[in-house]
């Protein structure tokens, strides 16, 4: 069974270990704030699109009529959900741990990326640090003056923000596989994994 938390998840299963991360990358962040430019609002855009490139198709063979506007509001309708599962579908960096190896594979609609290594070749499990301070005071006034005009506000925009990166250490790669703003969340998942590694450790010099 998983064992989840808001933005990561464990799963024990047959003597390996994955962690399952939709966060795993600190940044800046931009203008386009994540509470303006969503993947929501990019699917409607494709829907639109869409229904709208069927209607010009359908203006091409004569007037429109009601039918051809319900035809294109169905689009729109069905495309949205289509788009969010498919298109803009959330990726996720899931890292597996078994006996001999370690896996880190990054799933994404196009073109998921793994990487293997072998186990003994991890040198270190650590938390990296990170902090951002906002660049471009100008800019975060004039998003924050038109979102207040649109009635909406934007929490912990132009912020500082503080970032805790979990690091797999091979040497001559290191690879991230969570990043939270918690400490303590860094923290519990490092203590996770490494008493996973150490019994598996333990069990490898016994034998």
């Amino acid at each position: 069974m998983p064992e989840e938390r808001e933005r990561y998840a464990f799963v024990y299963e047959n003597g390996r270990i994955s962690l399952r991360a939709y966060s795993f990358r600190a940044e800046k962040g931009s203008v386009l704030h994540s509470g303006i430019f969503s993947r929501e609002l990019a699917s409607s855009f494709v829907a639109a699109a869409v229904a709208g490139a069927t209607l010009i198709v359908f203006s091409l063979f004569g007037e429109l009529g009601l039918l051809q506007y319900l035809i294109g509001a169905l689009l729109f309708g069905v495309t949205i959900p289509i788009a969010r599962i498919y298109i803009f579908k959330e990726p996720y960096l899931e890292t597996t741990i078994d006996a001999d190896s370690i896996i880190i594979t990054l799933m994404r609609p196009v073109m998921p990326k793994t990487i293997r290594r072998n186990r003994t070749e991890l040198r270190e499990l650590r938390i990296e640090y990170k902090r951002f301070e906002p660049e471009n005071p100008d800019a975060i006034e004039f998003v924050e003056k038109i979102a207040l005009q649109h009635g909406t506000v934007i929490p912990g925009f132009g912020k500082v923000k503080e970032f805790y990166d979990l690091v797999l250490d091979f040497g001559d790669e290191h690879i991230t596989i969570l990043t939270t703003d918690e400490k303590a969340r860094a923290e519990e998942v490092m203590v996770k994994l490494r008493d996973f590694l150490e019994r598996g450790a333990k069990k490898g010099a016994k034998a």
